[in-house]
């Protein structure tokens, strides 16, 4: 874990910004990481800590995933009407106007052709020789589930995933924990944050992130007051970390009441406009 006085000085000057943004990957930092994602669900007090920090003037919290929006927003509960934005599939999709301009353009109709073949092909291929491992289809990708299967097992279906990938044009391979997934989309989650911390002025930055795909969000918050936390273990651009999701939620509320002390809450009748 890293030195939690120097993380804590960073908190404390962030939340003095002018505008600040709290981005938060979620799973393996709000949920933790389950045998079955359909039944990740994040820790106790996380989602109500964000929705207080979210109340706050010129306090702006995201949620970002890899999940696709429809399935972010049923396992974090957050409602369409609420101030809190959600962006999904790595970026290509969010409930934020403000993130879309930085997202590549929507599938053509050429791209949703390349994608069913995509999803065709991965299909016989999995199914039909490593029934093992899972399947989830997204918007602008399939990803391939090894969780909790013996190396061996999953290196084989990872393999047969990353050949099928180079039978199809236009297809980027993303790694991440017991997972690999074959995207069509160019959007990564750092373009996806800037946008947003962009449009909302921010002056500073809060982001959490476990995976390898949170790295290319830390790459891109390199500035005197961003603050980024790596949850867990590995090599990683982020500049503090925590050990673990039970970590996250007690930062989370440390930095709740943080805000809280220094900013009057937001008038419940303020209109958000994403």
């Amino acid at each position: 874990m890293s030195d939690t006085r120097a993380l804590g000085e960073a908190l404390d000057a962030a939340s003095r910004a002018a505008s600040l943004l709290v981005a938060t990957d979620f799973d393996g930092v709000l949920a933790p990481l389950m045998l079955d994602p359909r039944r990740s669900a994040p820790l106790p007090g996380t989602i109500e800590s964000l929705r207080a920090m979210a109340t706050l003037p010129d306090v702006h919290v995201a949620v970002v995933s890899g999940r696709d929006l429809r399935t972010l927003r049923s396992l974090t509960g957050i409602g369409t009407s609420e101030p809190i934005v959600l962006i999904g599939s790595h970026g290509a999709e969010s409930s934020s106007a403000a993130v879309r301009p930085a997202m590549a353009a929507g599938p053509s109709a050429e791209d949703e052709i390349r994608l069913a073949a995509l999803r065709e092909d991965l299909s016989a291929v999995i199914g039909g020789h490593h029934p093992e491992a899972g399947l989830e289809f997204k918007a602008a990708a399939v990803t391939v589930l090894t969780r909790g299967l013996a190396t061996d097992v999953a290196d084989r279906a990872n393999h047969a995933a990353r050949e099928v990938a180079r039978r199809h044009d236009g297809v980027r391979v993303l790694t991440g924990k017991s997972i690999l997934e074959l995207t069509i989309s160019e959007a990564d989650k750092g373009s996806a944050i800037a946008a947003l911390g962009d449009d909302r002025r921010a002056t500073a930055r809060i982001y959490l992130g476990d995976d390898v795909t949170d790295e290319d969000a830390f790459a891109r918050m390199t500035g005197p007051t961003d603050v980024t936390i790596k949850v867990g273990a590995g090599p990683t651009a982020a500049r503090y970390r925590l050990d673990d999701e039970t970590a996250v939620a007690e930062t989370f509320r440390a930095l709740r009441d943080l805000l809280a002390s220094r900013r009057p809450e937001r008038s419940p009748t303020r209109e958000h406009t994403g």
